[in-house]
């Protein structure tokens, strides 16, 4: 398993979490903004890589997680993460 230190996107830093049962910290400015993702549950498709062996990739379960997080959050919120780069 490859682990990944941190990874950039745009003027944020996304590193493994070191909280309880997430999967990664963003960061901005090295200042702590939020976690997302759970590190107990499988997601479509990890493109940062520290959790692959978590991917499911069913499209199926997919749109039905879409369904149920249809609300439009604020860019750069936890969901908003989420989406970009776990679903």
């Amino acid at each position: 398993m490859m682990l990944l230190y941190m990874f950039k996107y745009y003027s944020y830093v996304i590193k493994p979490s070191t909280r309880k049962n997430k999967k990664y910290d963003v960061y901005k400015k090295e200042k702590y903004l939020l976690s997302f993702g759970d590190s107990r549950y499988k997601h479509y498709i990890d493109k940062i890589g520290h959790y692959k062996e978590l991917d499911h990739n069913d499209k199926e379960r997919r749109a039905r997680y879409y369904k149920r997080h249809s609300k439009d959050y604020p860019k750069y919120s936890a969901d908003w993460f989420s989406k970009k780069f776990l679903w």
